[in-house]
């Protein structure tokens, strides 16, 4: 049955050559979207391995290059201030900021193999007061002033990619591609850090601690700000006099994380979004091809069905025919 419905399609392969290539069409953007839709669903459901409720970010430019002798000690009269404040639980800095599309991506040499991870620079409290969470070793701490090594944290994902087998808490590698920099030693292992918000890839991630006393050559950008309870627009106003009190040749640029999340959510559901529609309106079109296709064949090859009636075939294998023909078809297309 299926070889004579088959050659049946082959002797109007080129009225059928439309049809098909539509249903191929449909179907490969189908197809794209569930797959993007289930990885989008399943990456989603990857904690993102800190707390972003009730958290403001405070962006900072100074006007210029940063220059590290007189622009550390203003970033610290910052967050003396800021942590003063009755509203705001705590004030952390970091280089690179949440929930945006920017990220600080490097690598090096370990054991004689390519590496590649995230990272970030942020100070010695700002994991905990970020909500991360330790799985082994400690947090940063005054112990880590010493010019011995660079000291950092990874996430078990660094730990199962690249230390498997090995203890990571103390352990000390370098890059031999730079001999000149200081060598790095882990103290610590968090869960995850996704910094890009729920529909980020899952990566290897380093912590690297910002000293308030040394400072940094390139600069801080981002001071997340946490509070104890959801505060209002109207809190902002506030904060920008107290920020320009301190530094009133910085400018700034305040948003809270919820924000900024439904920004980067948004980024990624409205362009599936607008594709499911799409889709929707081609899987439309090809239901109407289909049907086109089942009238014309009805229409006509009526000789044809009245012959098969008239040598004894049955009404359902008329009918099965027909829609079997529609069946091959779409098939095909798929």
């Amino acid at each position: 049955m299926f070889t004579h419905i088959a050659k049946l399609i082959w002797n109007r392969k080129r009225s059928n050559l439309l049809i098909i290539s539509e249903v191929a069409i449909a179907f490969a953007v189908l197809f794209a979207i569930i797959s993007a839709g289930l990885h989008n669903y399943r990456i989603y459901n990857v904690p993102l391995g800190f707390e972003w409720e009730n958290t403001w970010n405070i962006q900072l430019d100074t006007g210029g290059q940063w220059k590290n002798e007189t622009d550390k000690v203003t970033l610290k009269a910052i967050v003396d201030v800021l942590q003063s404040h009755r509203k705001i639980d705590s004030a952390s800095v970091m280089m690179m900021p949440l929930f945006e599309n920017s990220r600080w991506r490097s690598g090096q040499k370990l054991n004689g193999n390519d590496i590649i991870f995230l990272a970030n620079r942020l100070d010695a409290k700002a994991p905990e007061n970020l909500g991360v969470k330790l799985l082994a070793g400690r947090w940063f701490g005054p112990q880590d002033n010493d010019d011995a090594f660079s000291y950092i944290m990874v996430n078990q994902r660094f730990v199962d990619e690249y230390l498997q087998g090995i203890d990571p808490v103390n352990f000390e590698f370098s890059d031999p591609e730079e001999p000149e920099s200081r060598p790095k030693k882990i103290v610590g292992v968090f869960g995850d850090f996704r910094q890009q918000g729920e529909f980020s890839t899952p990566m290897p991630y380093v912590f690297l601690r910002y000293d308030f006393e040394a400072g940094y050559s390139y600069g801080i950008n981002n001071i997340a700000i946490k509070f104890s309870r959801e505060e209002s627009a109207a809190f902002e106003a506030e904060l920008m006099k107290m920020l320009k009190g301190v530094a009133p040749t910085w400018e700034f640029t305040i948003s809270s994380f919820k924000t900024k999340r439904d920004t980067q959510i948004n980024q990624v559901l409205i362009p599936l979004t607008v594709l499911a529609v799409i889709v929707a309106f081609l899987m439309l079109m090809v239901a109407m091809g289909l049907f086109g296709v089942l009238w014309q064949n009805i229409s006509r090859r009526t000789r044809e069905i009245g012959l098969r009636r008239a040598i004894g075939a049955s009404e359902g294998s008329v009918k099965g025919q027909i829609v079997g023909e529609l069946v091959v078809l779409t098939l095909f297309g798929i």
